[in-house]
């Protein structure tokens, strides 16, 4: 199996998990001392965190969300994946960083989303 395609799996289960609003499925594709970066939000760390934040997300309903990769940059245990979220409200993009876990796995280890709406202008 090649990079693409563990990414691609990742991708597709992330979205389905979206879709039926499995927050602790969500949850298990971070790593313990992830960090997750939304646009004007702080930076939310460690997975116990995370774990809350997406059951947030997630208790507003299931969401239709599809992942694409325009980019993949691997570096020895790191794995750069840079793409787009499209979702029936418009598209997004995201930087989204793994780290092979010693048993194989892939787990992110920082995750980064923004959009090219306008960008708020100072008070």
């Amino acid at each position: 199996m090649t990079i693409r395609d563990e990414l691609d799996a990742i991708s597709a289960g992330f979205g389905e998990a979206f879709a039926t609003g499995d927050a602790e499925r969500l949850a298990a594709f971070y790593a313990d001392d992830a960090r997750l970066l939304f646009n004007g939000q702080p930076v939310i760390r460690g997975r116990v965190a995370i774990d809350a934040a997406l059951r947030d997300m997630v208790a507003g309903g299931p969401a239709s969300l599809r992942f694409v990769t325009d980019e993949v940059i691997a570096d020895g245990s790191l794995i750069v994946d840079v793409g787009r979220i499209i979702s029936p409200a418009g598209q997004s993009k995201y930087v989204v960083v793994y780290q092979r876990q010693a048993d194989g796995t892939l787990r992110i280890v920082v995750d980064a989303v923004s959009s090219d709406g306008p960008q708020p202008t100072p008070g």
